[in-house]
């Protein structure tokens, strides 16, 4: 290990792995997988984890925006690649050329990759919304899209790959009525020369509640890497472990005070906190957070604990340390966001 590191971020790959495996068993079942790998696989390391879940059950990936999918196509052979945050500044024919799925919930979309993708049929999934409000289109935007997606099919221009949607996990009586929805949409498309091969609509949450929600694929996010995208489940109730773990050395101990100073700050990407909230493990012992500065913690050493320079704080991620969920309510916000937000220049130690 260096000893020169002030922080780093461990990433277990093979918990991610069995996290995997179990999504595939338990939550799609006989509909194929599909794992975001988005923001950079929610801070854990794009290529890697990617690699890792094609290995262990995911058929597909969600990489969120065109310049993720070109970065991670040569990584994962001709996987599907679903990206659907688009931009009218996104390049097209970039995404034609890299052979990703395009996410398509407006006319102007197919207008852009009429204009730009000229090399050949493009693989779209159109997206209704259902409820939610995440950019699909509105029901009554609906037919016009289709149609205008099977103009351009029967010209050659796309192949309509794919319809879907996403559920609110609100209730279960709210996403059975988006699920209805769905059906109805996937009706009208059908009634205008549209013959989609995967329908998918379910996460996690609506995977496990409601199983004819699963259809041909299930998408799963932020629970495989072992953190809850729910304020009632924990991932242990799910079956998922942790993969990262946050680590930071002591780098200043002050012993009048009875503080130590820890080598992760904002500045590395760790989401700034009240003074005085949360706590972190030093030695396997809780030890209070007195605040968040930009490049360091300032934390109190445990009673009648021994501190020395170099000594090993975990932020989260491990059996005796806070999660980060704990981080997130300390922070007031989700998990997600939490792992997320690490930067890039944090060293990600991969172990298998």
């Amino acid at each position: 290990m260096d000893v020169e590191a002030t922080c780093w971020i461990d990433i277990s790959l093979s918990a991610f792995a069995s996290n995997v495996a179990k999504a595939k068993r338990t939550l799609a079942g006989d509909a194929e997988l599909m794992v975001a790998v988005k923001s950079d696989a929610y801070g854990h390391g794009e290529v890697s984890i990617a690699t890792t879940a094609l290995a262990h059950g995911a058929k597909t990936l969600a990489v969120l925006d065109i310049e993720s999918g070109v970065r991670l196509r040569p990584h994962v052979g001709d996987t599907m690649l679903l990206a659907w945050l688009l931009s009218p500044h996104d390049d097209f024919a970039k995404a034609q050329r890299a052979g990703l799925d395009l996410g398509i919930s407006a006319l102007w979309q197919l207008d852009k990759l009429a204009h730009e993708a000229t090399g050949g049929p493009v693989s779209l999934h159109l997206k209704i919304d259902t409820g939610l409000h995440r950019n699909g289109a509105l029901q009554g935007d609906w037919v016009a899209l289709c149609e205008a997606a099977a103009a351009m099919e029967k010209g050659g221009r796309v192949r309509v790959r794919g319809i879907w949607s996403h559920l609110s996990d609100t209730s279960t009586e709210e996403n059975l009525e988006s699920l209805e929805r769905f059906h109805g949409a996937v009706e009208k498309a059908r009634a205008v020369g549209l013959s989609p091969d995967i329908l998918h609509i379910a996460a996690s949450a609506a995977a496990t509640d409601i199983p004819q929600s699963r259809l041909d694929m299930v998408r799963v996010g932020i629970s495989v890497y072992g953190v809850s995208p729910f304020d009632e489940r924990t991932p242990a109730d799910m079956g998922f472990a942790p993969v990262m773990a946050a680590r930071a050395r002591v780098s200043h101990v002050d012993t009048e005070q009875n503080l130590a100073w820890v080598g992760m700050g904002y500045g590395h990407g760790l989401l700034p906190l009240p003074p005085h909230t949360g706590w972190v493990s030093l030695g396997g012992s809780p030890a209070q957070l007195h605040s968040v500065q930009m490049d360091h913690l300032v934390i109190g050493i445990p009673h009648e604990a021994r501190v020395a320079l170099g000594d090993i704080v975990t932020l989260w991620g491990d059996e005796t340390s806070p999660s980060a969920e704990d981080w997130a309510k300390w922070a007031g916000t989700i998990g997600d966001e939490v792992v997320s937000s690490m930067g890039s220049g944090v060293e990600r130690r991969f172990s298998s």
